[in-house]
């Protein structure tokens, strides 16, 4: 019976968060964004959500030594600045992942454009995507859809398990043709709906009555029935 209370008790857009992270739970996934100045505040509260469900030990790939800072997650959080270390980084988080599984963020990858070689970053986490997948961990990525960067569309993005677009109208879709999602944050909060719900409740809506409109039904349906009882 506790088990029957606790789930009344949960949201729709709670329970629409509690699916969404179970799709990206133990995947590589990765968010596109178009003109929308969310999408690093939307990526990175889907990260603290997952840490905090999982209570699992994150580690954050960064291309700027100011991203270093650790402020948004746990203590239990590595930041590794990515510049020429490839081999010793990829060594280090290995190490890291084979003690149990972890959560991955990569900072956006939009930002290997500015370096005049990327192809030994694309390298870097394409083996940092198997690593991941092999010790059965959650990764998460985000790039611009304008990313001008050809290796970035021909041989990283591809190799995420799940790609998603963030639209300018805050809806999130998935290209393997799962339902749209809206969101919105509001006070650091995400509040998630699944287009099919919204749609629902948009039909809902339109057939449901006002109260004048049912009491005018039950008087109908009351004169009917007095009409049908003196007939007989």
């Amino acid at each position: 019976m506790a088990v029957v209370a606790i789930e009344m008790g949960i949201s729709t857009h709670e329970r629409t968060l509690v699916d969404f992270l179970a799709v990206l739970r133990g995947k590589s996934s990765v968010f596109c964004y178009k003109d929308n100045l969310q999408a690093p505040e939307l990526v990175t509260i889907i990260t603290q959500e997952i840490e905090n469900e999982e209570k699992i030990p994150v580690i954050r790939i960064c291309w700027n030594e100011n991203e270093l800072d650790n402020k948004d997650f746990s203590d239990n959080a590595t930041s590794f600045y990515i510049f020429k270390n490839f081999t010793t980084a990829l060594i280090k988080i290995e190490k890291m992942l084979t003690q149990g599984k972890h959560l991955i963020l990569v900072s956006d990858i939009s930002n290997l454009e500015k370096e005049q070689n990327s192809r030994p970053y694309i390298r870097f986490l394409s083996i940092l995507l198997r690593k991941s997948e092999e010790y059965d961990s959650t990764m998460i990525a985000m790039v611009g859809e304008k990313c001008s960067n050809p290796l970035v569309k021909a041989e990283l993005i591809p190799h995420f398990k799940k790609v998603f677009l963030l639209t300018e109208s805050k809806t999130i879709k998935s290209i393997d043709g799962s339902p749209e999602m809206r969101y919105s944050i509001e006070n650091g909060k995400l509040y998630l709906e699944t287009q099919l719900q919204d749609d629902m409740n948009k039909i809902k809506e339109i057939f449901s009555l006002t109260p004048e409109e049912k009491k005018e039904l039950d008087r109908i349906v009351g004169e009917s029935l007095e009409e049908y009882r003196t007939s007989l």
